[in-house]
């Protein structure tokens, strides 16, 4: 893997790791009082609220989990989980959401999963990453 692949590598997985951290922290917050400043959107319901969190824990835990164990359908496995976080935060945007810059955040959000979907199908470095003679059992 070149260097640079290396370094997207590097940076996706301390983003979905980062990300794990916060699904764990917004689920807190719908338990107890955090000692942080809580993250968590007060126009969301708690019900959606819930939904986010454990969305985006899962997916980023199986982004995770995916990539190390080089799965094949990781790629695939994304792009369902970004598609229905995609319909979750579109439902949040124009159903929930108060702030004037919620469909700039939208459009950033699907930006995002774009370029991580582009370069999990595409890059010749995840191609071989996750091919067969490189996947383990």
């Amino acid at each position: 893997m070149k260097w640079y692949d290396k370094m997207v590598v590097a940076i996706l997985l301390g983003v979905h790791a980062l990300l794990v951290a916060i699904g764990m922290g917004g689920l807190v917050e719908l338990v107890a009082p955090p000692p942080w400043e809580p993250f968590s959107n007060p126009d969301l319901p708690r019900w959606m609220l819930t939904l986010q969190w454990l969305l985006m824990l899962g997916a980023e835990l199986l982004f995770m989990e995916g990539f190390l164990a080089r799965w094949r359908v990781l790629p695939w496995v994304m792009a369902f989980f970004y598609g229905i976080m995609a319909a979750v935060c579109a439902i949040q945007t124009f159903t929930m959401l108060t702030n004037e810059n919620r469909y700039l955040l939208m459009a950033i959000e699907y930006a995002e999963y774009t370029v991580i979907l582009l370069y999990l199908f595409n890059a010749p470095a995840m191609r071989r990453h996750f091919s067969r003679e490189h996947a383990r059992a």
